[in-house]
């Protein structure tokens, strides 16, 4: 990539999605972690009401060098529950003292039932995990990033109970995501960025924190969603995707294996209706995703997660859907990760402090 100019490293960026640049560019992203280190960043992370599935799909990185700079990475990371040494009241002040440059959420914030999620103590009194959620949100010199469907949207923990709730979303303890949370206490919004899955996707947030550690500002939707990630439905890049258009569908469950070369929209896949590039990237180390593996796609990387996409294993019908092509995502193929090429061009660059200021922000041309 040397020696290309940056208008033309978009227009090739653009082109290869984000699996394909992250095989290209991982030197580059490795290199962001190093150089964080160096520069002494400050990251704090926050778990809220979550199973630490997101923790653990970051720490599973399967690809060497990645995971290597995620180890590099917990040395910079002043607080995280799961894989940090201090605890009880050191912990604590770590939090009290810090002023983040990045501030990373998992797990979703309870509301309603505040005392559902505390997280320490203050003059002997416990402390709920949305007064620390504030706080450090409005101490963050850099980005908030909220990975995982909880921290972002409220996902599980959001989901209506059945049996009617005392909260408004119908949830046992009132749980949101950080989207509903900003505007819920008038917060600004600027410095976020939302990355949602059940559980958030590693290569993700490796790409993500590369870039805004460096300086730039992914573009976002108008759910906070990186549109490198977020641009495209997932049904259109699915390894079943021909199934679809020839009309061989899976009617149970047990017609999902691959032997079969059956699309699996009737046994509730929401692939069609869910914007994310998991069948570009895939999981672990690219070998898989859920629709490969014979599970249909439950939409968890969509907003209205779980309850929009429930029951799961039922047909939504659409009419947005004709002839198995969406109409709403012709002509952004070419969106790709043009992103991620600003990424890699400050990578290169070296910014030296990660602090962002308003007439220094960059985004995609």
């Amino acid at each position: 990539m040397s020696g290309v100019s940056r208008r033309d490293f978009l227009k090739a960026a653009a082109l290869t999605g984000v699996s394909a640049f992250i095989a290209a560019n991982k030197a580059e992203i490795v290199s962001a972690f190093e150089q964080a280190k160096m520069n002494g960043v400050k990251l704090v992370w926050l778990q809220g009401q979550s199973c630490s599935a997101c923790t653990v799909s970051l720490l599973q990185a399967s690809d060497p060098e990645l995971y290597d700079a995620i180890e590099e990475l917990k040395v910079n990371i002043a607080f995280h529950q799961t894989i940090m040494q201090p605890f009880g009241e050191q912990a604590i002040e770590i939090l009290e003292e810090i002023e983040p440059d990045v501030l990373v959420v998992e797990g979703a914030i309870p509301v309603g039932l505040k005392e559902a999620c505390l997280l320490g103590e203050r003059n002997g009194k416990p402390v709920v995990f949305e007064e620390w959620v504030k706080e450090l949100m409005a101490k963050t010199k850099v980005a908030v990033v909220g990975f995982g469907s909880c921290s972002t949207y409220g996902g599980i923990p959001a989901g209506k109970d059945g049996v009617g709730s005392a909260y408004d979303n119908g949830s046992v303890t009132g749980a949101v995501g950080l989207y509903d949370f900003v505007k819920m206490h008038g917060m600004p919004s600027a410095k976020l960025i939302l990355l949602p899955g059940c559980p958030g996707h590693p290569d993700w947030l490796m790409i993500t924190l590369a870039s805004i550690l460096l300086g730039v500002v992914p573009e976002v939707d108008e759910y906070y969603r990186p549109k490198a990630m977020f641009s495209r439905i997932i049904h259109d890049h699915c390894p079943r995707r021909g199934y679809y258009g020839k009309g061989q569908f899976a009617y149970s469950l047990e017609e999902t294996d691959s032997k079969y070369e059956t699309c699996l929209y009737k046994v509730g896949c929401k692939a069609p209706f869910t914007y994310a590039a998991c069948a570009e990237t895939r999981w672990n180390g690219g070998v898989n995703v859920c629709m490969n593996a014979g599970a249909p796609c439950i939409g968890c990387m969509d907003p209205g997660f779980p309850d929009k996409m429930s029951p799961f294993y039922e047909a939504k019908e659409s009419t947005e859907i004709m002839l198995g092509l969406n109409p709403t995502t012709l002509g952004e193929i070419a969106v790709g990760a043009a992103v991620l090429g600003v990424a890699a061009h400050a990578i290169r660059r070296g910014t030296k402090h990660p602090e962002i200021k308003d007439d220094e922000i960059e985004k995609k041309e």
